[in-house]
């Protein structure tokens, strides 16, 4: 539904202009904020402003005719007229009928009612008086029409005159209630369902209180039914306080999609600034087309103004057009949107969106989220919020399809990053799955293919570059340079195909993995034999090809169901942590290979179990313990220099290629208990609960290298413990150790535990309480556990909640403020995190801190050029050479909490923040205040970055009409000091 005043709509201020409900894409719908008990606006059972029940009740009840009078009534060509009343007059001459008390006629599908009602057979015209007079036409599907004091009725020409009238005009499921001193309502006598009613000095409200909380006075109303209503002048009143004067207001009632102007949105501070540094700002200024029942388009015009335009917020202009289609029958929908967008500065930005989804048949489908701009920056700057100026464009594509008993699927994603020019790209991506091919029953082979291509391109934040300019020299001897448009390629093709012959599963994986950098770059290279040579070289262009191929075979399995023994035989590489064929561009670009060697395996992994007695709630204890061991060998191996240069690794202090003796083993163990309930006669019958889980990362002794270097066995770099409890739902506890002070393949290593993560996450809520839990072990009543509890993800990159890719084009979906989800009661959900590296040590190498070197990139990029610093840095503190670059990765302690609840029955809070032990402060903030007031909805709402960034809405809407509002929106770019 939409309120459109034109002319001087900018009195209203707040109020936007707005066109018809199906001239817009539909908007998530309003959240069901009734409270149990109460009655929803617009109910059945609702009251109009007057206090008068607007029920569909019968009107009147007629007796039952008899058999003379049935047949009467069904004599053709003629229409009944049917009385009743406590008395009756009727004169002959002037062929009138006076009817008093309680008193009602019904001619055709029309009746009305009062205390008195004088007929007039000759005219055919109704004069009905009394307190309450109720007239009503069911050819007309409208409301009641009723009136106090005088209605005349003509039944021949359908039209009415009334004092103190009130009627409902319903949109949807929205009713409003229309009152006026007088008014005059035709009926519709051609069957199209549509009524006019005119009415002076009336009001018009949503509100279904007797008292209504708001409305608007209107000199002049005409209400055409399934149609429109049009007052005019009107102002608008809540409670009893006028607050604006409208020229006329403009409310469609016509249901389905159908063309018509677009809401205009804007605030009342576009229209009386409160500051002088106040940005108006105008949007959706355009057209809807309902073009057939499959598609529809809209064009629009959006504008910022220039006035006070800073370097990160400049003014604008935006054109904006939007596609719509919908196929069901097809199973075909999409969208596809497109924004030009000039800016003050003289920059312009391009804007694309396409959406898309079909199903050719049940065994292929297409899906496909494409979003593309031209200008990043300036997408930034006309971002409308923090988290969407941080959020990067994406994009993704597939398309899948199954033919026979194989699953094929083709696709890729894209990535820009808003303010820079760099672009990742995962395309394409290539799979082929089937299900086991068995031609006979002791044959099954399950192949499967993957191969999957990654490029980086206008890679501008890169701290593995030496350089960022590549100079040349001109024809005549001068010295230019050009700044350097770095790429990465990653391309991996694997194929996997296992065979199971009887009880033997032979497994055959070959894998082809391509690097390629396009950047110079500063390589250490050490001496193969003498680490204490090393050279310092820049290649322009870094590659690497390896190929590789591992065989297993896995014999029947033993004591299946006990001990679970499973022995094996593996063809694996001496250096395991290498291909066997590799090029690089340290190999001249030629194909060095390493050798093969056999290695035996045999692995159990039997499960125990005790079982205790109760205690207070719990009925039976269950301790489960599974651990997982294997032994494998593994005759020593030979690799070459050849190939240790290639791989840029040395001989000395190298164990990889040790003979392999080694025991690998895992530990998980759950204490579960049956909780025991009242009146149970089965021994341990009751509610299984999981009182702890426990799970160990995998660790490995090598007996030869600790017979080798003299020292330790324990080959496994790090360690992990994970915890997790239902007596505490949703908590999740992960602690993560180094092991080694340098590279475990080194004979240098030395064992030194270290702790370097932990992390705990706790989510709690009204469905997932732990009082209530303790309440139900006890004998409480509180309610069982929840599985699901609605989390806020969390994006460490930008340091704010993950959203859905925003569509950078056609953005009318995302422009209405999201308020506060209380369909689930409250929530609490807390995530910590504590992360540090090891020192290097023993060594002389090159330490950098990224937060340095990002210092002066763009405040609102600081974070993500500190993530690609990471990622690109060398993370080798083995220390297997001198001159390693290694990160210098500053230590952080961020404690996560998002939490929603109700303050009052009608207040409403949303809190998602970060708080930064290290720094010891909080990082970013998104608050979120709503405030629900029967018929309006105020909503607040606080967004900080941790880049200092920060932006401030308030918007007030009528729940009935959103599109009548009073909003305020500031966006502030400020840079802050790391």
């Amino acid at each position: 539904m939409r309120w459109m005043p034109f002319a001087v709509a900018a009195l209203l201020g707040g109020a936007a202009p707005a066109a018809l409900r199906a001239q817009q894409p539909p908007r998530p719908p309003a959240q069901d904020t009734t409270r149990p008990g109460e009655r929803t606006p617009g109910d059945t059972a609702a009251r109009d402003s007057a206090g008068r029940d607007t029920t569909r009740a019968e009107l009147v009840h007629w007796e039952e005719p008899d058999s003379i009078m049935a047949s009467l009534l069904a004599r053709p060509g003629y229409v009944s007229t049917r009385y009743r009343a406590n008395r009756s007059t009727f004169r002959g001459h002037p062929r009138l009928l006076e009817l008093g008390g309680e008193a009602a006629v019904t001619r055709a599908q029309a009746t009305v009612v009062g205390d008195t009602i004088i007929y007039r057979d000759s005219t055919q015209v109704v004069t009905v008086m009394g307190d309450s007079v109720v007239l009503r036409d069911l050819s007309q599907n409208s409301g009641d029409l009723h009136a106090r004091g005088l209605l005349v009725y003509d039944l021949r020409a359908h039209r009415g005159l009334g004092t103190n009238i009130a009627t409902t005009a319903t949109e949807s499921a929205q009713t409003w209630f229309v009152t006026a001193d007088t008014g005059v309502v035709q009926m519709d006598t051609t069957q199209t369902g549509h009524s006019v009613t005119y009415a002076e000095d009336g009001t018009i409200t949503s509100c279904d209180l007797p008292f209504p909380h708001y409305h608007f006075s209107a000199g002049e109303i005409k209400h055409i039914s399934k149609s429109w209503i049009v007052a005019r002048p009107a102002v608008l009143y809540v409670q009893d306080i006028p607050v604006f004067w409208l020229p006329f207001v403009f409310q469609d009632l016509r249901s389905g999609r159908h063309s018509g102007l677009l809401p205009m949105r804007f605030g009342l501070t576009d229209v009386i600034r409160t500051s002088a540094n106040y940005r108006r700002q105008i949007e959706d200024l355009g057209y809807y087309f309902a073009i057939n029942d499959y598609m529809d388009a809209q064009f629009s015009l959006d504008w910022r103004s220039g006035a006070h335009a800073t370097d990160g917020d400049p003014g604008w202009m935006r054109l904006n057009g939007e596609w719509e289609y919908r196929w069901l029958n097809r199973f075909l929908s999409g969208h596809v949107a497109t924004s030009y967008s000039r800016y003050s500065d003289g920059s312009t930005n391009t804007a694309l969106s396409w959406t898309h989804a079909q199903s050719f048949s049940q065994r292929s489908s297409l899906n496909a989220n494409i979003n593309y701009v031209s200008n990043t920056l300036a997408q930034r700057q006309q971002a409308l919020n923090v988290a969407q100026a941080l959020a990067t464009i994406y994009s993704a594509l597939n398309y899948r399809r199954k033919i026979g008993g194989a699953d094929f699927s083709l696709g890729g994603t894209r990535r820009q990053f808003t303010g820079r020019s760099e672009v990742d790209q995962d395309f394409p991506n290539f799979n082929i799955t089937t299900a086991p091919i068995s031609p006979v029953s002791w044959l099954v082979w399950s192949p499967q293919l993957s191969v999957t291509n990654s490029e980086r391109s206008h890679i501008d934040q890169n701290a593995a570059s030496a350089a960022a300019f590549r100079f040349t020299v001109t024809p005549g001897g001068a010295l230019d340079s050009t700044r350097i448009d770095a790429s990465q390629r990653n391309t991996r093709v694997n194929f996997d195909t296992p065979v199971r012959i009887g009880g033997f599963t032979w497994r055959n994986t070959f894998t082809v993995n391509d690097q390629f950098n396009d950047f110079p770059q500063l390589i250490t290279i050490p001496d193969v034999r003498d680490t204490s040579l090393t050279a310092d070289r820049v290649f322009a262009q870094t590659y690497q090809t390896s190929i590789d191929w591992t065989t297993s075979l896995d014999l029947p399995s033993l004591s299946g169901g006990k001990w679970n023994i499973t022995p094996s035989l593996q063809i694996v590489n001496a250096d395991p942590a290498s291909a066997f064929w590799v090029r690089s561009f340290l190999s001249g670009g030629e194909f060095v290979h390493q050798s093969k060697r056999l290695q035996y395996t045999i692995s159990s992994s039997p499960t125990f179990f005790g079982l205790f007695p109760g205690f207070g709630p719990f009925s039976r204890i269950r301790h489960s313990i599974t651990p997982r061991i294997s032994y494998s060998y593994a005759p020593q191996g030979e690799v070459s220099d050849d190939f240790l240069q290639a791989v840029r690794k040395t001989r000395v202090g190298d164990l990889s290629t040790l003979t392999r003796n080694q025991v690998t083993l895992a530990l998980n163990q759950v204490f579960e208990a049956k909780v025991r309930q009242p009146g149970d006669s089965t021994p341990g019958g009751g509610e299984k609960l999981k009182l702890l889980q426990l799970d160990f990362s995998p660790i490995t002794w090598d007996f030869e290298r600790a017979r080798k270097t003299g020292g330790t066995g324990l080959t496994t770099p790090s360690f992990s413990l994970r915890a997790a409890s239902d007596l505490i739902p949703g908590l999740d506890l992960r602690i993560g150790w180094s092991l080694f002070e340098g590279n475990p393949q080194s004979d240098s290593a030395r064992f030194k535990p270290f702790r370097e993560s932990i992390s705990a996450g706790l989510a709690i809520g009204r469905g997932r309480n732990p009082f209530a839990m303790l309440a139900r072990l006890f004998g409480g009543s509180g309610a069982a556990p929840s599985d699901t509890l609605a989390e806020a993800p969390y994006d460490s990159t930008l340091g704010l909640p993950r959203e859905t890719a925003p569509q950078v084009a056609g953005t009318t979906r995302s422009r209405y403020p999201l308020g506060v989800n209380t369909s689930q009661g409250w929530q609490l959900r807390l995530d910590f995190s504590a992360i540090r590296r090891r020192p290097p040590a023993g060594v002389s190498a090159e330490l950098f801190d990224p937060t340095a070197i990002c210092q002066e990139v763009d405040p609102a990029l600081r974070e993500r050029c500190e993530e690609q610093q990471l990622a690109l840095a060398q993370q080798d503190t083995s220390g297997l050479f001198e001159g390693t670059r290694i990160a210098r990765i500053p230590p952080s302690a961020t404690l996560r909490a998002s939490t929603s609840f109700r303050l009052t029955p009608n207040w409403a809070v949303e809190w998602q923040t970060g708080y930064d032990f290290e720094r010891r402060r909080f990082s970013d903030h998104i608050v979120t205040l709503q405030r629900d007031m029967h018929d309006w909805r105020a909503i607040f709402a606080f967004t900080q970055s941790p880049t200092g960034s920060f932006a401030f809405n308030f918007f007030i809407s009528l729940i009935a009409e959103p599109d009548l509002k009073f909003q305020y929106n500031q966006r502030t770019y400020r840079p802050t000091q790391p």
